[in-house]
């Protein structure tokens, strides 16, 4: 293989491949990205079994092959070029060379046999949804994602369409994210529901741009592909039964309370500077009146924190992890956002306290146990 491209190209072309090898596998293949160069056409492939990436480029080529190479090294190198036309060759012993300017660098290859067997990057059914919305959706839910393997199915996010809409729900033992979009898939109407691994969804946000192009999603039994311009994303989905989120819904709220979103997050930082992690220690939030205390007490000292708030019935004291707290306001997008509670052990429900009739959210966060 041997062809001839500018850096930026080989770096838009590399980076997203590179950014779904494998940190940590035994299988060098893994660790790497394959590039495959037939007449002017590169392809640039990085899979860890779990998701993938495949770029596709223009190049001036010199001759055909294909040559798995380190994916952190490879990106160090291209990146650490100047702004010039870089030449990379591979002989029929691995060794990849890489020449640009005044460089010169000869590295470790792998051959390409050694790549594993792409999953087939066509699907059974399909749909477009806006970039920058996706995009936004799993910045808004990811966070509740269960970090544990105890559950696998909840180390994803449950996708449901139907009617053009979209609900794409997170969860884990503590808190609950949910999103729902009105009107937002385009070109299926067709009824279906898949879960996406989380890891997965958060590669994806970060190769999401604000391009008005529509990003296309084809989905089979086993897997999801995500196509943008030369670029495929691809990663597993998740088998099984997905918990029945709504049970965990509170129905009988009887005391609510509209707050200053930013004012709430400034409040809860302020109190979290003296959390104590290891000892997990809970932000004691007090609902009183027309005022929201938020106080915390640990071997560094104590706070006590106080905003304004408008509040609809009795009076309630409420513990919180202060992360799971932050993560649900954080990912809230109204100036002002609704707190619905019933008592110290049932959960707090975070919504808009004005509701878009297109799009709306739902967050749950359960409360800790407070030591009188």
């Amino acid at each position: 293989m041997k062809f001839v491209s500018d850096k930026k190209t080989l770096l838009s072309l590399i980076i997203p491949a590179a950014s779904a090898s494998s940190n940590k596998s035994t299988l060098p293949a893994l660790e790497g990205v394959l590039f495959t160069l037939k007449g002017e056409t590169l392809t640039v492939c990085g899979y860890d079994l779990e998701k993938g990436v495949r770029t596709i480029g223009t190049v001036v080529p010199m001759e055909d092959g294909a040559v798995i190479i380190n994916a952190q090294k490879i990106t160090s190198i291209i990146r650490n070029f100047p702004d010039c036309d870089i030449c990379i060759e591979s002989d029929n012993r691995n060794m990849v060379r890489i020449t640009g300017g005044m460089s010169d660098f000869t590295i470790h290859g792998v051959t390409a046999e050694a790549f594993p067997n792409l999953p087939d990057l066509g699907g059974d059914n399909a749909f477009h949804i806006s970039r920058p919305l996706m995009k936004d959706i799993i910045n808004s839910t990811v966070f509740a994602v269960a970090q544990s393997e105890a559950r696998p199915i909840l180390t994803g996010e449950l996708f449901m369409i139907e009617n053009h809409t979209l609900t794409v729900v997170a969860l884990d033992n503590f808190r609950l994210a949910i999103r729902e979009e009105k009107n937002c898939v385009f070109d299926n109407d067709n009824r279906f529901s898949f879960v996406v691994p989380g890891k997965s969804l958060s590669d994806l946000a970060k190769l999401l741009d604000d391009s008005e192009e529509p990003l296309r999603v084809e989905f089979t039994a086993k897997y999801i592909i995500f196509k943008l311009d030369d670029i495929i994303f691809f990663s597993r989905l998740l088998d099984g039964e997905y918990l029945d989120y709504k049970r965990a819904l509170p129905t009988n709220n009887k005391i609510f309370a509209k707050i200053d979103r930013l004012a709430f997050i400034e409040s809860a930082e302020r109190a979290s500077l003296l959390v104590d992690e290891k000892l997990r220690t809970p932000l004691r939030c007090k609902f009183e009146d027309n005022r929201l205390n938020i106080s915390c007490s640990t071997q560094y000292g104590s706070v006590n924190d106080n905003i304004k708030i408008k509040k609809d019935g009795d009076d309630i004291e409420i513990g919180f992890n202060n992360r799971y707290l932050l993560d649900a306001l954080r990912a809230c997008k109204d100036e002002y956002i609704l707190a619905s509670m019933s008592t110290p052990l049932m959960s707090m429900i975070i919504e808009p306290a004005e509701k878009d009739p297109n799009s709306n959210y739902t967050y749950l966060v359960l409360p800790c146990k407070l030591k009188d």
